[in-house]
């Protein structure tokens, strides 16, 4: 039935459905829609995603065959079509319609999604084929790009307004964070954003699971708690940070599977790095002229994340619950 209703060139055919609405455009062009058409129990709506992604080819219905089977308890829009070929020019999927979804999640929501992590990160990594990459570079490829870079970091954090009692700190994370790049490799969702959580009709929905891959914990930790998304906005408090990783923590625990030492502690060296390379990712768009308007609005962001980040590395002693240093603003 689906089939019928796209193009040869991988399209919505509007001729063929009641009602269309764009919901969003990809980083790829290409165009969300929702659209209604009638079927043998009336009048129903669907969500057609082409793909924007051309590495991602056929990776989000693999996910939806092989590995979400697996997680019962978190909730998905249901694939219900995908392309019968893998030309990533015309490939597409058809999804389920939950309706209305909400991104601006609440500080509760926050730490409920932190808490659905571990049931993804304690599957068995076989699940996941090891050639399935994400869409970033792994912590340890980021960490090399920024001790390449490290004098240019510190200068550009300087004229940031970064206090310069706190590049020596920084500069010793940054020299001592080897140690985090192998503590743990889990199945991750790979893109956990808030853009890809959503909240419809009281529950937590995860979208998007085309970029799931083997990375560290860490990784969907930070893009749902300090990792800037264009659209949906938000600040993470150093309270809500700290609930969030102790949800993800007890959570972990009532699945049987102890987090490692200094967990909490790793995760600040951890987002301090990926901050930097953040910052230095963008000062070289700037200087390229790359998004020019886009990066100007959103440059101090990732700088005030780090800011008293520093601090609360330095002075945590134990990964007991304490507020004081802050990496989102």
């Amino acid at each position: 039935m689906f089939s019928d209703l796209v193009t040869g060139d991988g399209l919505l055919d509007k001729t063929k459905v009641l009602e269309w609405e764009a919901l969003y455009k990809g980083m790829g062009g290409k165009t969300v829609e929702r659209f209604t058409i009638r079927t043998d129990k009336g009048v129903a709506s669907y969500i057609f995603k082409p793909l924007n992604n051309r590495e991602a080819v056929g990776r989000e219905a693999w996910v939806h065959r092989s590995l979400l089977p697996h997680l019962p308890r978190i909730a998905v829009p249901k694939l219900l079509a995908s392309a019968p070929h893998h030309d990533p020019d015309r490939y597409w999927t058809i999804f389920e319609d939950l309706g209305p979804l909400e991104h601006q999640l609440s500080e509760n929501e926050v730490v409920q999604a932190a808490s659905l992590i571990p049931c993804w990160h304690q599957l068995p990594l076989s699940l996941i084929p090891r050639s399935l990459r994400g869409n970033k570079p792994l912590y340890r490829d980021i960490l090399r790009h920024v001790h390449r870079n490290r004098e240019q970091a510190e200068s550009l954090l300087l004229r940031l307004g970064m206090p310069p009692k706190w590049i020596s700190p920084l500069r010793q994370i940054i020299l001592g964070a080897e140690q985090t790049v192998d503590s743990e490799t889990v199945v991750s969702h790979g893109d956990f954003h808030r853009g890809n959580i959503a909240v419809a009709g009281g529950e937590i929905v995860i979208l998007d699971w085309e970029h799931a891959h083997r990375n560290s914990p860490f990784w969907d930790l930070y893009n749902l708690l300090d990792l800037t998304h264009p659209v949906f906005r938000r600040q993470t408090s150093d309270a809500l940070r700290q609930s969030a990783l102790n949800a993800y923590i007890a959570s972990r625990r009532r699945l049987g599977w102890e987090e490692p030492p200094g967990f909490i502690r790793s995760y600040y060296e951890y987002a301090a790095v990926h901050s930097v390379w953040m910052l230095l990712l963008i000062q070289d768009d700037l200087q390229r002229d790359v998004w020019l308007d886009y990066v100007r609005r959103r440059f101090r962001h990732p700088a005030r994340r780090l800011r008293g980040a520093d601090g609360e590395i330095a002075g945590r002693r134990s990964d007991q619950p304490r507020h004081g240093g802050r990496l989102s603003s």
